[in-house]
């Protein structure tokens, strides 16, 4: 036994010294549970953060591509290639367009605006799988000033007025 051991004995600071490792090591334990915690916790909320990203990104692509396709549909209804009446809800025929279906409902227009002859033309696109609708209104006349079509201002072409 050393004298320094000796002295240690004495004063009572044996016991002292053998508990301070354990402490440490209680201390240590309760630090790299909190760490842990701490990380699991902050992963936790990124991982929330890019599913929210995710989903947001997801309806954003299909409320576009559903007014590109009610868009889409009134240029058809404008240039005369579909008729101008209630119709569906129809099914595309395109296979990558299988989830989608289109409903067009005609309201004509009644009150102090009679005289224009004005057709409110409703164009619906659904999304089944997912529960979406999207709805376009426009306003269509049916009788139309000498050089146009016979719903409004149809006479528009690619690289001049027809």
């Amino acid at each position: 036994m050393s004298v320094g051991e000796a002295k240690m004995r004495r004063k009572g600071c044996v016991a002292a010294a053998a508990r301070l490792p354990r402490r440490r090591s209680g201390v240590a334990l309760l630090e790299v549970v909190l760490g842990l915690a701490l990380f699991f916790g902050v992963a936790m909320a990124i991982l929330a953060g890019l599913s929210a990203c995710v989903r947001s990104a997801h309806d954003m692509r299909l409320e576009a591509q559903a007014a590109d396709l009610a868009i889409t549909l009134l240029s058809e209804i404008q240039l005369g290639a579909v008729e101008i009446e209630d119709i569906g809800p129809m099914a595309y025929e395109d296979e990558t367009l299988e989830d989608w279906t289109w409903q067009i409902v005609v309201t004509p227009v009644v009150g102090n605006l009679t005289e224009l002859d004005l057709t409110r033309v409703e164009i619906a696109i659904h999304n089944t799988p997912h529960g979406y609708t999207h709805r376009l209104y426009h306003l269509l006349t049916e009788s139309a000033a000498p050089g146009t079509g016979p719903y409004g201002e149809t006479g528009m072409a690619f690289g001049g007025a027809l």
